[in-house]
């Protein structure tokens, strides 16, 4: 039983239970090595929750408690049993996500994803002792698939990214990648922009000939074709 409390306090979080920060990076050190055999990417999820320190002087550091633990709880809830969730320390989360898509983009939207579905789960209202509490994350996701990287730097990147998310109002999401994350800006501002057009009629038809080996008309390929009001015509494939 010593043993096993010795370790216990060696490798986790004695007010959450999860992983601390010694077994976390040691989970991040077997994901570079688990990536780079099989060219699989993985994800830095790093957490801070916006406001805390409000919390804790207004209604005590047992508040706090209640609120980092039901929040670990709501982490957890939100990953996969192969995936790791850790606390830092004060109010401070990660996520690591492992088996993602080998494809960067793919594994980037892989990884919003699960940001998206973690800062909701986290933005429901919690009870603390007969009180409603709302409370909001903001979250830096670093992408890594081996090729170098190291455990200092992966943590780095995603604190930088942490910062940005803070930096554009909380409540929010950052890459580290600035491209990356300026392709998921691009594909969100067409999604929105695509259920706009719908309601704003900018579709067209084109009717494509279909003829025959002796160019006789067989019938039409009905195309649609989305007209920008200001970008003109856009590619299908777009």
């Amino acid at each position: 039983h010593a043993e096993e409390e010795i370790h216990r306090l060696a490798f986790f979080d004695p007010l959450t239970e999860l992983p601390n920060r010694r077994l976390l990076h040691d989970r991040v050190r077997q994901a570079l090595a688990s990536c780079e055999r099989r060219s699989m990417h993985a994800a830095i999820l790093f957490l801070d929750l916006d406001n805390f320190k409000g919390l804790n002087d207004t209604m005590g550091h047992d508040v706090g408690d209640l609120l980092l633990t039901e929040v670990a709880q709501r982490l957890t809830a939100c990953v996969r049993t192969e995936d790791t969730v850790a606390r830092l320390g004060g109010d401070e989360f990660v996520v690591m996500l492992e088996n993602l898509s080998a494809e960067p983009g793919e594994a980037a939207r892989q990884a919003e994803a699960v940001s998206e579905k973690i800062r909701l789960a986290l933005s429901q209202p919690y009870r603390l002792q007969e009180r409603e509490h709302f409370s909001s994350t903001s979250i830096g996701i670093c992408l890594f698939c081996s090729g170098g990287e190291n455990v200092d730097d992966l943590f780095k990147h995603a604190d930088v990214a942490l910062y940005k998310a803070k930096a554009a109002g909380r409540n929010a999401s950052r890459f580290f990648d600035p491209e990356m994350q300026a392709a998921l800006y691009a594909r969100a501002a067409l999604e929105n922009e695509l259920r706009q057009a719908i309601a704003a009629q900018q579709f067209l038809l084109h009717f494509q000939l279909q003829v025959d080996s002796a160019q006789k008309i067989l019938g039409a390929e009905v195309l649609l074709r989305w007209q920008h009001p200001t970008r003109g015509l856009i590619s299908p494939a777009e």
